[in-house]
Parts: C-alpha cells; sequence; structure tokens
C-alpha cells in the first residue's frame, strides 16, 4: 500500500526514538546519573516530530476514512483521535514533570518515569492501531488512484524546515538522546 510506504519512514524513526525513550525510562529508577535535560530534549522530539509533523500527515488519513464514510465521533476515527489525546496528555504530563525535575524538585523524577512509560505505551498502541486498522480499513475504502492522491496529499504537505528532508534535526536528536543514555550506563 503506497500510504503505508509514504508514513514507513516516520514510523521507523518514531519507533527509534521509543526504543531510546523506552531504555531511559528503565534505567532512570535505578540510576543516579539520569538527568531531566534528557527528557525535555525528548519533548522537542515529540512536540517537534511527532505532534507537528506525523500528526498532521495522519489528519489526511482521518479526512480520507471521513470522506469514505466513517463516523468522526466513534470507530477508527475517534480511535486515532483518542490516541493522538492520550500521547499529547502524556507528552504535557512528561515535559511538566521533567520541568520540575530540572528545577530541583527530586519527586518530580518519579513522575517523569512513569510519565515515559504512559507516554511510549500510547504512542506504540497508535502505532498498531495504524498498522492493523488504519491502514488496512484505507486499503479496502479506496482506489488505488485515491491512494496515489492521498499519498501524493501528505507528500505535499508544507512543513516547518527542521522537518522536511527526512528530519535530519528530529535524527540528530535521536542520536544526541542515544549518547546521553550511553553516559549514563
Amino acid at each position: 500500500m503506497r500510504i503505508q510506504k509514504t508514513l514507513r519512514s516516520d514510523q521507523e524513526t518514531i519507533t527509534r526514538f521509543l526504543n531510546v525513550l523506552g531504555s531511559a525510562a528503565s534505567i532512570l529508577s535505578s540510576n543516579k546519573y539520569a538527568r531531566p535535560a534528557f527528557f525535555l530534549q525528548a519533548g522537542e522530539f515529540i512536540q517537534g516530530y511527532i505532534e507537528k509533523g506525523f500528526f498532521v500527515k495522519e489528519d489526511v488519513l482521518i479526512r480520507t476514512l471521513a470522506e469514505g464514510g466513517f463516523p468522526e465521533e466513534e470507530g477508527p476515527i475517534h480511535g486515532i483521535r483518542s490516541d493522538q489525546q492520550k500521547s499529547r496528555e502524556a507528552a504535557g504530563i512528561l515535559l511538566r514533570a521533567a520541568q520540575h525535575w530540572q528545577e530541583g524538585d527530586e519527586d518530580a523524577r518519579v513522575d517523569v518515569g512513569w510519565a515515559t512509560s504512559l507516554y511510549n505505551t500510547a504512542i506504540r498502541q497508535h502505532l498498531e492501531r495504524l498498522k492493523n486498522l488504519i491502514f488496512p480499513l484505507l486499503e479496502q475504502t479506496i482506489t488505488i488512484d485515491e491512494e496515489h492522491k492521498v499519498s501524493d496529499d501528505i507528500n505535499s504537505l508544507t512543513f516547518e524546515p527542521d522537518y522536511q528532508n527526512g528530519g535530519e534535526k528530529y535524527l540528530r536528536l535521536i542520536e544526541t538522546l542515544e549518547d546521553m543514555l550511553s553516559d549514563w550506563r
């Protein structure tokens, strides 16, 4: 399916990020070297790459499903919107807790770990919903010509310069997070 191919690179980048974030969450509770700066930078990735990039691309899929007759208040559209909302809420908790930790509240460290796990779970479930429900529904709902149009619509979206060209800024950010994480070990 062409739409799935169009979003594959983003999904692979997000999965790589989630792997680093998940490792950080598991190390956090038992490692004194963990620092809030890691999670604040992770928040930059979440807001810039996922929320302002990937979720915008998903809006094209949602619009296509709505045009295909799926109701927005229930079913797959509601599910994808609900996933997005859960992830935004978890990201907000994560960022606020990391900021409190950065300001000296050591108790917020536990909240960072919890919110990180919550966020990681929400986005992984979201990616699974795309793979196992949304993409198959789109494949069944639209023609091949419409599929090409949806892919073209996604590819023609305009984003901030940091997101374009494969999101090099965000790939470097993941590398920075990987380096920070290796310093904790």
